[in-house]
């Protein structure tokens, strides 16, 4: 059994840095921002519905590198699958991400592409959240 445990990587579903953050009474320091017509917020939907060529085009530009991105799938992958398991989110909301995670499609936001960006198989995160699924 320990060998097993130490065999797989572990995937922090719920992320002890956002535990830790939640905890501190520390002053975090003030983020500056640029002006708030430079500023593009990009939502969930429109990231999912980029095309490669629209996704190399914001690579271009120097505000999104490849560490953000991967980041962003990171964050993806824990909130999907926190949504998935969570009791209390909408049928619509589970379903969208159940499907999601069942998906065996290639692009650059899909499940597969996001666990291993995480540094996780696709098919162990897939088989334990389906293990979880069970025992609820």
């Amino acid at each position: 059994m320990e060998n097993l445990a130490l065999a797989t990587p572990l995937f922090d579903l719920f992320g002890d840095e956002v535990i830790i953050q939640r905890r501190s009474f520390e002053r975090r320091p003030k983020r500056r921002s640029a002006p708030i017509q430079e500023q593009v917020q990009l939502g969930f939907l429109d990231i999912l519905e980029m095309s490669e060529a629209q996704l190399e085009a914001l690579l271009a530009e120097e505000v999104i590198d490849d560490d953000y991105i991967d980041w962003i799938r990171g964050y993806l992958l824990q909130m999907t699958l926190r949504q998935i398991l969570h009791p209390q989110v909408s049928m619509q909301n589970w379903w969208d991400g159940v499907i999601w995670m069942l998906s065996d499609e290639d692009h650059p936001f899909s499940f597969k592409i996001c666990c291993n960006a995480a540094g996780a198989d696709h098919e162990d995160v897939r088989e334990g959240v389906r293990r979880i699924m069970r025992r609820s």
